[in-house]
């Protein structure tokens, strides 16, 4: 996937602008130096993790909650981030913002929101969804562990042809496929997932493959599957990335050692 580039990129002149107290930044538009955009889903607010003093505040499409980046940074420490919600009652919440996160895509209800990022420039490419909750607060979900199952079940790890033997047990056993969301989808109730193989070798020919999910939330149940063909005719105008058609899975031995 021709995301991970770009994601590399970002990683490399960090992403621009924070907030200002005299106003609020509309969904899908990044602020100050992050002119580069999303990377995943194409309507998403870039995080502003340039730790500066101006700071905009991310709006919902209510214009009721809005959504602001905190950065504590310690001398000579990597900063950490953290988000807070402000609700329609004026009520504040803080939730850690994972390690990697980048962009923001409220739902159109203005009740969630959810979080894609990624940990290196191949792999490790996640979503987190958060749930405004009247009563509870701000509740992060995982919604892939499904996906995931059933990635390892269409793409069996342990049947590619030249895989790497100990990274297809490893998978098999704990699966950790690329997950990205790029909409909000069926009334605000799920969201629709790109799923993708890394594009490495030792995966061997089950690298890229890709798989679309509706999946429900909060409880992450599949409730649709798209494939390859079927995500680039309905999902294109929801990508901030032109997708690459992989080409079809093959199975056979591992890869030879000697």
């Amino acid at each position: 996937m021709q995301a991970f580039a770009i994601f590399m990129f970002l990683l490399s002149i960090g992403q621009g602008a924070v907030v200002q107290a005299s106003g609020l930044l509309p969904q899908g538009e990044s602020p100050g130096k992050a002119a580069e955009g999303p990377i995943w889903a194409r309507g998403a607010t870039v995080l502003d993790l340039s730790c500066t003093s101006r700071h905009l505040p991310i709006a919902a499409p209510d214009h009721q909650s809005s959504i602001l980046v905190l950065c504590k940074k310690r001398k000579d420490e990597d900063p950490t981030y953290s988000l807070r919600v402000t609700t329609s009652a004026e009520h504040k919440y803080e939730v850690p913002l994972d390690e990697g996160a980048h962009e923001l895509l409220w739902a159109p209800n203005s009740k969630a929101f959810f979080v894609d990022g990624g940990t290196s420039g191949y792999a490790g490419f996640f979503v987190s969804v958060y749930r405004i909750d009247a009563s509870s607060g701000v509740q992060k979900e995982d919604l892939t562990k499904a996906a995931q199952t059933d990635m390892v079940a269409s793409f069996p790890p342990c049947k590619a042809a030249n895989r790497s033997e100990a990274l297809c047990a490893k998978t098999a056993e704990h699966p950790d496929y690329k997950m990205s969301a790029v909409a909000w989808t069926r009334d605000s109730s799920a969201i629709d997932v790109f799923a993708e193989v890394p594009c490495s070798s030792s995966y061997g020919g089950i690298m890229c493959q890709v798989i679309g999910y509706e999946l429900s939330v909060p409880d992450g149940h599949i409730l649709a599957r798209l494939a390859a063909k079927e995500i680039q005719e309905h999902w294109t105008p929801f990508m901030a990335w032109k997708m690459h058609m992989p080409d079809p899975p093959v199975y056979g031995p591992p890869q030879q050692t000697f």
